[in-house]
């Protein structure tokens, strides 16, 4: 059972070891850099926010790993292509299109690639909300796209050396989906906590 559960993400444990490796690298280099700034700004240490912000940083490596990385799949994907895509199609986005037959190699790698942005940005739409406290939705979401194009834009120019990275506007469509359903799970959590606070408030009343 547990298997079941695990196995849609198990189609992507490729990205856990470059993870792991950039990981070993960055984040004592983090540590350090926060050690030094508590440690000269006089501000009271929580370990409860340092958590949270070297969870952060460990997902940013983590997505770097995963969209920076030249793996054998964007060969497969994109070795006669441009490396640009400037237009959303549904099609793309739903893994509709008449050329994508049931069963195939290329429908799998489509629905792997769609549920695979979905899923990439989604802790980034939890996290931006808890780091920054007072962010607003709008202000999140602005990040979520400005780092997926950001994302785009590096895979596009790493084709000078080599990669199979494609820059695809429907990858943003997707990464921004990703984020906005992690920011509502917050933000609707957070006005449910504020909902049940208020209650004895208001009976009291």
């Amino acid at each position: 059972m547990l298997r079941n559960l695990l196995y849609p993400f198990l189609l992507y444990r490729s990205v856990l070891h470059p993870t792991l490796i950039l990981s070993l690298f960055v984040v004592p280099c983090w540590l350090v850099l926060r050690f030094y700034l508590v440690r000269t700004s006089g501000h009271h240490l929580s370990f409860g926010r340092e958590f949270l912000l070297l969870t952060f940083v460990v997902y940013l490596c983590g997505l770097a790993a995963a969209t920076l990385n030249p793996n054998d799949r964007a060969r497969m994907r994109t070795p006669a292509m441009s490396g640009l895509e400037l237009r959303p199609k549904v099609a793309t986005l739903a893994c509709t299109s008449p050329n994508l037959k049931k069963n195939s190699n290329a429908r799998f790698f489509c629905m792997y690639n769609a549920k695979g942005n979905v899923l990439l940005f989604f802790p980034l739409g939890i996290l931006l909300p808890l780091v920054g406290r007072r962010l607003r939705f709008r202000h999140a979401i602005l990040i979520a796209i400005a780092a997926s194009v950001g994302i785009e834009t590096l895979q596009y120019v790493s084709r000078v050396w080599g990669s199979y990275r494609l820059a695809d506007v429907n990858d943003v469509i997707l990464n921004t989906l990703g984020a906005c359903i992690g920011l509502a799970v917050v933000f609707a959590s957070r006005l449910m906590l504020e909902r049940r606070a208020r209650a004895p408030v208001l009976r009291e009343g």
